[in-house]
């Protein structure tokens, strides 16, 4: 057990980055089939969300710390806080459909960032990089007409968001085990 606690970063984080895809893909399989799970399975699934989550946005900073100044460790934390703190007042609004909005807003936006920012830098695969700037792309537009305008996106654009959803998840999560693959497999350790 505690090799599981103290394993490096980088299994750490392929792991978390994993279980985060396989999380999201259950959760659309819910939400495509209309049932509703217990709702202890939600909060359950909810906190396994976050907690993977943070766990890869944390990590990130160790996979990309030379091309970025050092001030991007303590942003990593701040993200990384308020995506706990959201996923924990999920937790307790069970009643909300849509979640707790600006925690997605905040994370698409940075997400948007830093993957721009990273853009070429060769740590990303580009697949990865294109899916995932879709993705942010689409999330940050969709969770910003609701958070600044109160414009609530009609159904018809429904498709849309889960288009962008994907993508985010799709390129957050494999993107990241890809590149720490990469990193593991060209270091000379």
């Amino acid at each position: 057990m505690k090799k599981f606690f103290t394993q490096p970063i980088g299994d750490l984080a392929r792991q978390n980055a994993l279980t985060f895809l396989i999380v999201n893909l259950v959760w659309i399989g819910i939400d495509i089939s209309g049932t509703r799970a217990l709702d202890a399975v939600e909060g359950l699934l909810n906190f396994i969300w976050g907690f993977t989550l943070i766990s890869v946005i944390v990590a990130g900073y160790y996979l990309v710390e030379g091309h970025v100044p050092e001030y991007w460790k303590p942003a990593t934390t701040v993200l990384a806080a308020v995506i706990i703190v959201g996923t924990f007042i999920e937790l307790t609004i069970l009643e909300d459909e849509e979640g707790f909005a600006p925690m997605y807003f905040f994370w698409a936006f940075n997400t948007l960032i830093y993957t721009l920012t990273l853009r070429g830098s060769g740590i990303f695969r580009p697949i990865y990089e294109y899916i995932t700037l879709l993705g942010a792309l689409i999330i940050t537009i969709g969770t910003s007409a609701y958070i600044f305008f109160g414009y609530e996106l009609p159904d018809a654009v429904e498709i849309l968001g889960l288009v962008g959803w994907l993508s985010l998840v799709i390129g957050t999560s494999l993107g990241n085990y890809f590149a720490w693959g990469d990193k593991a497999s060209s270091s000379t350790e």
